[in-house]
């Protein structure tokens, strides 16, 4: 049975994805525009059409590893999940500046979502420390550890 901070961080986690997901629709146009913008690809279309098929995979590449962190986080107790998260996070703490002061060029509602979604991430890594959450880790990592095993190696 899951600790309920794990259930939280869960929540907290999915639902960071979803805001990012309706940020990513919301400003897809306006993505797709910058590109078009920039000189390396205005004047040829297959390179805009490759840009576009980057910005594509790349969002799909952001959500398949997201999820893949979510279910080895929250489903298999993974501390090595647990602080991969950690480190994005971390990340993200460092790139929120750079956030705020895009407010003129992304517009108030990306900024917006995009502090939405670091306020629940930043609530899901702090439910991966709560007690419950580092004991419940814990003990998966002792349940796995062969050293604790009941039988002696044979020799």
């Amino acid at each position: 049975m899951r600790p309920q901070s794990i259930v939280r961080f869960e929540l907290a986690y999915l639902g960071s994805i979803i805001v990012w997901a309706i940020g990513l629709a919301i400003g897809w146009k306006t993505r797709l525009a910058v590109l078009e913008t920039n000189p390396a690809f205005s004047g040829n279309p297959q390179m805009l059409s490759l840009g576009q098929s980057v910005m594509i995979g790349f969002s799909l590449f952001l959500l398949c590893l997201w999820l893949l962190l979510w279910y080895f986080t929250a489903r298999k107790a993974s501390e090595v999940a647990k602080w991969i998260l950690v480190a994005f996070f971390a990340l993200s703490v460092l790139a929120l500046p750079f956030t705020l002061m895009g407010y003129e060029r992304a517009g108030m509602l990306s900024v917006s979502l995009n502090l939405v979604m670091f306020a629940l991430n930043a609530f899901a890594v702090w439910m991966l420390f709560q007690p419950d959450a580092r004991a419940w880790f814990a003990a998966d990592a002792n349940a796995a550890d062969p050293a604790e095993s009941e039988e002696p190696p044979l020799l």
